[in-house]
């Protein structure tokens, strides 16, 4: 089940990522357990989370290969190292939809927020080059942790884009 999209204003907001690059079909296997490892390493230097985990997907490469950062908003600028690293979602007018339900059809949430921001004349801040895609942010916010709620048509996920030229 998906909300009616919405508009919202962020800040920019620091986050500590681990970036991995995998095929489409790898990312159920290859993506997941990095989520633990970033808020081991959290509790390892005693900062604390400011907001739910995350996929931030930055590139699409050719044969859907793509970029991703998995991690967690912090609230404020922490050294990372070479596995952990800090980033910044940017400030900026985001488009926003809910998805609620098993992360399978979360694929149908980004379609259908794509085609609702073309609908309504907006553009997502990205670019492309030579067959690949880039993207300034287009993020998944796990809001409920899936080990606490075990039933996946309860689980909630914000799908946000950054919008361009606002």
């Amino acid at each position: 089940m998906l909300t009616e999209p919405v508009l919202e204003n962020r800040n920019e907001q620091p986050y500590l990522a681990i970036r991995s690059e995998v095929d489409m079909q790898e990312i159920p296997a290859i993506l997941p357990p990095l989520v633990p490892e970033v808020f081991t390493w959290l509790s390892k230097n005693n900062v604390t989370p400011a907001g739910p985990p995350f996929f931030r997907y930055l590139a699409c490469n050719p044969g859907n290969r793509f970029i991703v950062e998995v991690g967690v908003p912090v609230a404020k600028e922490v050294k990372g190292d070479d596995r952990v690293q800090m980033g910044y979602f940017p400030a900026g007018h985001y488009a926003k939809v809910t998805h609620l339900g098993s992360y399978d059809r979360l694929k149908e949430a980004h379609m259908f927020l794509e085609s609702w921001v073309e609908k309504n004349g907006l553009h997502c801040k990205q670019s492309v080059s030579n067959g690949s895609i880039s993207w300034d942010s287009r993020t998944e916010f796990y809001v409920n942790d899936w080990k606490e709620e075990p039933d996946p048509d309860k689980w909630q996920t914000d799908v946000l884009f950054l919008l361009a030229g606002e």
